[in-house]
């Protein structure tokens, strides 16, 4: 046998045994780790939904790119002592069923959360609270079903235009950054990545694993981000992202709170500040309030103060 022949025959190998490991593993974690919520039905595909509390109105969280619901299990019992709260992962995030095929939208979201809130019978009005691209999906939802929404809380959240507007400062933040960590996540072979995790290789990895979710909840969180699942998820969110544009619709007069992160000169784009002071302009009844100290997940960095606005806002609303 000629050497590049064995060495494709010895790449082969391994991609198949990879490939098996992956899915052995996968089959495990499932049987392991079932859905702390509920899985409810929307038409063929099931979404993942967990609710806390009771009370109008309802507060809806929805999550960033490819973000499960256990980052912000603590954040929905504090707040579940006040009203009912519902988290849920987006389709093929965490639980839930992948979507239908074809491109990702926002406004097929915003459908997928309308369906979810309608067949899990939670009763409008809703207030919506949306982390970074959560916040697009919580907009989009409030233009196609404007009667149903009481309030809004945008955690870091994402603006429409904020590719281009970002790019054209600092490439490096831009559209094709996105595209990059797509392209960096699909590449990943999955298999050699558990395999790596579990003889402790990713030390970084696991202390994401650690920050993100609960003790108790620690090992299934690991499992869904070594999960094909997730990558693939995580790929078509962060492709959906990079084609953003356009303006973010006006909120009238809706209650709204926009929490920002610390601000950080020289360390990233100063324009940020700025598009988070035009998401705080949408609504002529608005509150904009800016960390002390968190970054971009102020749910992990300063959640008394996400509980706080989300507190808040509820009141207002009521």
């Amino acid at each position: 046998m000629k050497p590049i022949t064995r060495a494709s025959a010895a790449a082969a190998a391994a991609g198949m045994a990879s490939f098996t490991y992956q899915r052995i593993a996968e089959a495990r974690d499932r049987r392991r780790f079932p859905a702390p919520g509920r899985m409810v039905d929307i038409g063929g595909r099931r979404l993942h939904l967990v609710t806390a509390g009771e009370g109008s109105p309802a507060v809806v969280i929805i999550p960033a790119l490819a973000d499960n619901v256990l980052q912000w299990l603590p954040v929905a019992e504090e707040v579940a002592s006040e009203t009912q709260v519902c988290v849920y992962d987006r389709a093929e995030v965490g639980w839930s069923d992948p979507p239908p095929r074809g491109r990702r939208t926002l406004d097929g979201m915003a459908d997928d959360l309308y369906a979810l809130l309608d067949v899990a019978g939670i009763p409008p009005p809703y207030v919506l609270v949306g982390h970074s691209i959560g916040g697009v999906i919580a907009r989009r939802f409030c233009v196609r079903y404007p009667s149903l929404v009481a309030g809004m809380v945008l955690v870091e959240s994402s603006h429409e235009d904020q590719g281009r507007r970002i790019g054209a400062v600092d490439w490096r933040f831009g559209p094709g950054m996105l595209v990059e960590v797509a392209a960096r996540r699909q590449a990943r072979i999955l298999g050699l990545r558990r395999l790596a995790a579990s003889l402790g290789l990713m030390r970084s990895f696991d202390a994401m694993v650690a920050r993100e979710a609960p003790p108790e909840y620690a090992e299934a969180n690991r499992a869904i981000q070594l999960s094909a699942r997730q990558r693939q998820a995580s790929v078509r969110e962060l492709l959906m992202a990079a084609r953003m544009q356009g303006q973010p619709p006006r909120l009238g007069s809706i209650p709204l709170t926009v929490l920002t992160r610390a601000r950080r000169p020289g360390r990233e784009p100063e324009v940020w500040a700025q598009l988070q002071d035009e998401l705080a302009a949408l609504s002529s009844d608005s509150v904009h309030v800016h960390a002390e100290r968190g970054g971009h997940y102020l749910q992990l960095d300063e959640p008394d103060l996400v509980v706080q606005a989300i507190r808040d806002l509820v009141s207002r609303c009521r």
